[in-house]
């Protein structure tokens, strides 16, 4: 298996192994307080990862990334792709109290690590809607 094969079932596997320690800190729950609707269910999962990548990749880190000086790696971490996620992490900001939403920035690194290396939208949309269901399912833990 080539490394990048690894890196990609790397950040597939850290979802659920984050749900399962955030499962494991409240107690070992076994009923959901909080069942999700099918609209939120399609917005979380569908829409608001498209639109979210769309922006946040397509758009902003693939201009970010026009100017050379900004595709230079830092631990394998482009400069494109880090102010192009702190971005997106400081907008989530803007929506949730919680100041957990900072650790959005992690999986929003890891989309756009996929995105400079592939140059495709696929992979931060796939990743970022599998985050959203493993988010989505430690909140119905959580609350």
């Amino acid at each position: 298996m080539n490394n990048n094969y690894k890196l990609l079932w790397g950040a597939i596997l850290l979802a659920p192994l984050l749900a399962f320690i955030f499962w494991l800190a409240k107690g070992f729950p076994t009923t959901f307080a909080y069942t999700p609707g099918t609209r939120t269910l399609i917005l979380a999962l569908l829409l608001v990862p498209l639109c979210e990548e769309i922006v946040f990749r397509g758009l902003l880190q693939n201009e970010l990334a026009s100017y050379g000086r900004l595709r230079k790696t830092i631990a394998g971490l482009s400069w494109d792709n880090l102010i192009s996620s702190t971005l997106f992490t400081l907008v989530h900001a803007l929506y949730f109290e919680n100041a957990l939403c900072l650790l959005i920035e992690f999986p929003a690194l890891i989309c756009g690590f996929f995105y400079s290396r592939h140059r495709r939208l696929i992979y931060p949309i796939l990743l970022h809607a599998w985050y959203n269901a493993n988010g989505l399912f430690t909140f119905m833990l959580m609350s």
